[in-house]
């Protein structure tokens, strides 16, 4: 049997599933891989039909060389020329123009007995021309007109270049007429046509003029017109089936629709129309190429419709040295089908086979190193979702450029601020070390180092992180900025280094008097009482990460209502959240010690200072920001009882 055969009968026994969900989140690249639009084909456009070493002409037009004398040619080129191209958004209609001038310059080029060949063809394309310039689509006649002068034209002409431009006026006024498939057929075959007249910039203009992104209703309902040939059907098919941003719910993988189509079994009926389509049409698709466009197309069309098992089953039917295991179209969707299937330690594999394929773009790469974030963090693999984590297409971590718009196949935020959650709060402290330890010279090892020097802080390791705070002085050094705006990114962490340092140590200095064994305990007590006041004395700049938080951090901390998670991850990241609001704010941390000093000095100088500085502590905590709102506002009233008693 086939392959092509073979692949279409697995895929055809396929049950349809659920449609993926998705929903922009509030800025969460490195969780884009909890929702299920993530994970769908990646988009096409015009440019992804496009054949490499395509060879292309440049000749003038029919009509519009310049004309130098009084010729009857040169007298049809002037009169054509003159002719008003319509500007649109006119603010004013123009005059309507006369077109008996061009029509009796044609009529007396006509009569030329000198023109040679090439010119009486010139004279042909011109007259078609002429009529193509005054029909409407309101008005069809002379449009009507046009066409059928064209479609004459190309049974008879000869000269390449004609032919070519000839071929490009047809389908525009096939698209001026409302006719999608013959206008699209059109520009896709000149596309990649050697010898083509028209330019690339045109054609890609003229297909996303023609389609936008996914063809609409038009091209569902004249899906089997484009059966006529593979590119035909190969480009029908990955249109329908392009993703969109608000086809989908928020609410994980395998959910039902809840905006923009109410009725999902008719994206069902598209899909199962698809299917039938590619069943009848194997002939299309027998060469082992065609084999394995259509295998591709089958896998899409299964994932798309939320069939992972399916495009598992297809893949597994496609030979391991098969070359179209590199697609990267195919890396991704066997990493998706996987994924959402709960493989995730199968996802690994093609995951980066596709991040370090040199077929990949650099959109397909970053979708890669995000899905990646994603199976690194189910399979409790830190230091490799941080290494992945960092990776960014124009070198800004995190970053990834976005317009919103809903041809994008993945939604890549700027703000980073799941990858400020990662490297403050969910990673493990000796996971950061472990990465700073393999990957000393990654691009943005130094975010690592900053992070793990303030972690390091939070566990009163003082003097280590004073060491780090140091060599981040020699790691600077050794980056290479990608911009200005990274250059500076670096220096300001790099000067904040320095500043902390010196902080640490005195820090490192107190922490060990204030744990002291052989001290008595008014000593002891002062002791800890120094190390609060030093604490509070330097809000954000101990234990607050100043270089992962600009002052959003309260709108990037969402655990308990981000319904994607499981229960079992949703709790365990409430708590992490809970735990960065605790270990992070300098005056809470001086409170909890003021608290023990309080009650171990008593009714002194001491405990009553003490009082005093953790009442200072409690009422200058941003309360909207770190919660415990009734927590500080019993300890407010217990200390100023216990100031008040003589």
């Amino acid at each position: 049997m086939k392959t092509g055969s073979r692949i279409f009968t697995c895929s055809a026994t396929l049950l349809f599933g659920l449609a993926f969900l998705w929903a922009c989140p509030f800025d969460d690249t490195l969780r884009a891989y909890l929702d299920g639009h993530f994970w769908l084909p990646f988009s096409r456009h015009s440019e992804s039909f496009e054949k490499k070493g395509i060879r292309r002409i440049s000749a003038p037009f029919a009509g519009m060389v310049k004309s130098k004398g009084f010729q009857p040619l040169e007298t049809l080129r002037a009169a054509y020329q003159e002719i008003p191209v319509p500007q649109p958004y006119q603010p004013v209609a123009p005059a309507p123009y006369d077109f008996a001038k061009p029509r009796r310059a044609l009529a007396a080029a006509r009569t030329d007995p000198s023109l040679s060949r090439r010119d009486r063809e010139e004279v042909d394309l011109v007259d078609a021309k002429i009529d193509m310039r005054e029909g409407q689509p309101d008005q069809p006649a002379s449009l009507l007109s046009a066409k059928k002068k064209l479609e004459q034209f190309l049974k008879v002409a000869r000269t390449p270049e004609l032919l070519s431009e000839a071929r490009g006026w047809l389908a525009h006024v096939d698209y001026a007429l409302g006719d999608q498939t013959a206008a699209g057929k059109i520009y896709l075959d000149e596309l990649n046509r050697n010898g083509s007249n028209l330019s690339r910039e045109t054609l890609l203009t003229s297909l996303k003029m023609t389609y936008g992104y996914d063809g609409g209703q038009k091209l569902l309902d004249h899906l089997d017109e484009y059966f006529d040939t593979p590119e035909h059907a190969a480009f029908a098919i990955q249109l329908v089936t392009n993703p969109h941003w608000d086809d989908y719910g928020r609410n994980g993988y395998e959910r039902q629709y809840t905006r923009r189509d109410p009725r999902p079994d008719r994206a069902a009926q598209s899909y199962a129309r698809i299917q039938r389509l590619l069943a009848l049409h194997t002939d299309l698709l027998a060469s082992q190429t065609g084999a394995d466009a259509l295998a591709l197309l089958t896998m899409r069309t299964a994932l798309r419709m939320g069939d992972p098992p399916g495009v598992l089953k297809i893949a597994e039917m496609i030979p391991t040295g098969d070359a179209i295991r590199s697609e990267p179209d195919f890396e991704w969707m066997l990493a998706s089908a996987h994924f959402i299937s709960h493989e995730y330690a199968a996802a690994e594999q093609p995951l980066l086979d596709l991040f370090k394929s040199p077929r990949a773009s650099a959109g397909q790469k970053a979708a890669a190193a995000y899905g990646l974030c994603g199976v690194y963090r189910k399979l409790d693999n830190p230091v490799e979702q941080i290494r992945f984590a960092l990776y960014s297409p124009q070198g800004d971590r995190g970053a990834y450029p976005s317009d919103g718009n809903e041809d994008m196949s993945v939604y890549f935020a700027e703000s980073g601020w799941d990858f400020s959650l990662l490297l403050d709060a969910e990673a493990p402290t000796e996971a950061l070390k472990a990465f700073v330890d393999k990957y000393p010279d990654m691009p943005g090892t130094h975010l690592v180092k900053y992070a793990l020097a303030v972690r390091l802080a939070r566990v009163n390791r003082y003097e280590e992180s004073a060491q780090l705070y140091d060599s981040l002085r020699e790691t600077a050094s050794r980056q290479k900025p990608a911009d200005r705006s990274q250059a500076y990114e670096l220096g300001a962490e790099t000067a904040s280094a320095i500043r902390r340092a010196p902080r640490m140590r005195q820090l490192a200095t107190l922490y060990e008097e204030a744990n002291r064994s052989d001290v008595s305990s008014e000593q002891l007590q002062t002791a800890r009482y120094k190390l609060a006041d030093f604490i509070r004395s330097h809000p954000d700049q101990i234990y607050f990460n100043d270089h992962l938080w600009s002052g959003v951090q309260r709108y990037a901390l969402y655990a308990n209502t981000d319904d994607r998670l499981t229960g079992e991850e949703r709790q365990s990241e409430i708590d992490a959240e809970r735990k960065l609001k605790d270990d992070q704010e300098e005056r809470w941390r001086a409170y909890l010690i003021l608290r023990d000093v309080i009650r171990d000095a008593g009714k002194t100088e001491l405990g009553r200072k003490a009082a005093e500085l953790a009442v200072l502590c409690v009422r200058r905590i941003a309360r909207d920001r770190f919660g415990r709102q009734d927590e500080l506002a019993r300890a407010d009233v217990d200390l100023s009882k216990w100031l008040a008693q003589k």
